[in-house]
């Protein structure tokens, strides 16, 4: 294979201040078949970012809880048609808000938590009822300010006695479904959802540097999370979602966006995801976890630039058509992306994977990951 240009791709985003540091792995047939990093991790201190850089996962940390699920379903302990209610009581009577009248939702299912059509909202001020889980989610934080943190389980009770956005399975809304989704892991395993997740996943694929927190002793390897790119990138003066640095575990393990990793972490989940299963889940389990699962209504509002040509289920995008994303990847190769730009793309078809890091506030998929990912699908034999 040949992807020399992926190296000019990386160094031409560096030296334009597209980006200040990135790391990228690309694995085939379960191996690591090459790597590339450029830039700064701390430009003020002249770090290196490179593969093991430690960063902020953010919402990357989606796929490791649907496969958290994808396991509990292959043995037996968890179902997609079982209600909510099962786990966390108070969502037996989940109710939502439309012209000022309280309405009852029919029953939120744990498939309506991995499609996202749970109605479970993330914090945000554009849609009716929201100040509830606003809320939720600012007594979290204040929680945490305090040293009095909420539990995972607890933040999923205080959520279960506000308003949801609509009625359960109606549409899609990005929300906080995954958050709630390890307190259900929580409860089937009996145990944290930290410990199912070191002793299922990461413990067995060798991911030693991902955890809810960054350790003393591996502190100087955390790379500097910055609002922007330029020659002078500031820091943000704000917390997203509830994800401190932590130098300890925390109370509240999420789901959705609390994981520190590595590239070389996340590329050894991938190679998993994309070459049968890497001994931890069946390739029947990825070939569910890869496939739709919306309907048309569900679809209207599944309408962001970076889903376009792909389908959603399991808390990962799945792509259904090249041309409408504009990526060569193959069809049915799936993944997702944080906040602060890291990504994961696992192609089963080709067992590969692209593992492309960054430390961006708001970067979401960059214009770096998806000219990353055509260079490397350009470069197959």
């Amino acid at each position: 294979m040949e992807i020399d240009n992926v190296k000019k791709i990386i160094d031409r985003a560096i030296e334009k201040h597209a980006e200040n540091g990135v790391s990228f792995i690309l694995t085939r047939d379960g191996k690591k078949e090459y790597s590339y990093s450029a830039g700064k991790a701390d430009i003020e201190n002249g770090k290196q970012f490179d593969e093991k850089t430690i960063c902020r996962a953010f919402s990357c940390t989606k796929i490791v809880t649907s496969t958290a699920c994808m396991m509990l379903m292959e043995r037996g302990k968890l179902d997609t048609s079982w209600p909510l209610e099962w786990f966390l009581p108070g969502y037996a009577n989940a109710f939502y808000i439309q012209n000022g009248r309280s309405i009852s939702s029919p029953k939120i299912t744990i498939r309506d938590l991995l499609n996202m059509t749970s109605g479970i909202a993330y914090p945000g001020d554009w849609h009716e009822g929201i100040e509830g889980m606003n809320g939720v989610w600012g007594d979290l934080e204040n929680s945490i300010r305090c040293g009095r943190s909420m539990t995972t389980q607890q933040f999923a009770e205080a959520a279960s006695k506000v308003p949801i956005m609509f009625a359960a399975g109606s549409e899609w809304m990005y929300g906080s479904s995954a958050d709630i989704l390890g307190a259900v892991i929580e409860k089937v395993a009996e145990m944290r959802f930290s410990d199912f997740l070191s002793e299922n996943i990461f413990k067995p694929l060798g991911m030693e540097d991902t955890a809810f927190f960054v350790p003393p002793e591996k502190r100087d390897r955390l790379a500097v999370l910055y609002e922007n790119a330029g020659e002078n990138p500031t820091r943000p003066n704000y917390i997203n979602l509830c994800i401190f640095d932590y130098d300890k575990e925390p109370s509240f393990q999420s789901g959705g966006a609390g994981l520190f990793s590595t590239a070389d972490d996340f590329a050894k989940l991938g190679a998993a995801l994309s070459n049968g299963g890497g001994g931890i889940i069946s390739r029947h389990a990825i070939d569910f976890m890869r496939e739709n699962g919306l309907n048309a209504e569900q679809r209207m509002t599944f309408n962001w630039d970076s889903t376009r040509g792909f389908g959603y289920g399991n808390l990962v995008r799945c792509l259904e058509n090249r041309n409408a994303a504009g990526l060569f990847a193959t069809e049915g190769s799936f993944g997702w992306d944080g906040w602060t730009g890291t990504y994961l793309l696992c192609d089963p078809e080709e067992k590969l994977s692209i593992t492309v890091f960054v430390q961006r506030c708001g970067a979401g998929t960059t214009q770096l990951s998806r000219d990353i990912v055509n260079s490397v699908y350009a470069s197959l034999n």
